[in-house]
């Protein structure tokens, strides 16, 4: 059931992706877009930005949605620690890591935010940490959804135990 959380912010990350770039190309013909005059690249550059990050503030919105549909499932948020970011081929990369305090064995579903030095988010993504034992811990790895540029710390956006 979690997978599916996965798959639909990745699919919301593309749209805001696409949204992002046809905002900034536009349509004509000659490849400049919006026109091709320096003021209305920057217009569309500027639009293209604030739709994006409108785009991104959704997905991450919706992360938080999709968490919260989980039956039974309790924060974990606290139980969640997250280590520097690195990468893996063209992708930003976390390693997760949960710590199980209960006296049964717990899935966790968890939103990994991926953020700049000055805070802003650059993508959001859901993951699996599943079987953690208890009293034990369980280690993921949170992988952007696409290239970053500029990403200098991830940070649990939020976590459920279920």
């Amino acid at each position: 059931m979690a997978s599916k959380y996965g798959r639909t912010v990745g699919a919301l990350s593309i749209a805001a992706t696409l949204a992002l770039f046809s905002a900034a190309c536009g349509d004509d013909k000659d490849g400049g877009g919006a026109g091709s005059t320096p003021t209305a690249i920057a217009s569309a550059l500027g639009s293209a930005g604030s739709k994006a990050k409108d785009a991104l503030s959704s997905a991450s919105a919706a992360a938080a949605s999709k968490l919260a549909e989980i039956k039974g499932g309790l924060d974990a948020t606290a139980d969640a620690t997250i280590g520097p970011i690195g990468t893996d081929g063209d992708r930003t990369t976390a390693e997760v890591t949960v710590e199980n305090k209960t006296a049964k064995t717990a899935d966790y579903t968890l939103a990994v935010e991926f953020r700049d030095a000055g805070g802003n988010l650059l993508d959001a993504i859901v993951m699996n940490i599943d079987k953690v034992e208890a009293g034990k811990q369980g280690k993921g790895t949170a992988k952007s959804n696409r290239k970053l540029t500029n990403a200098s710390k991830a940070e649990v956006g939020h976590a459920v135990r279920h």
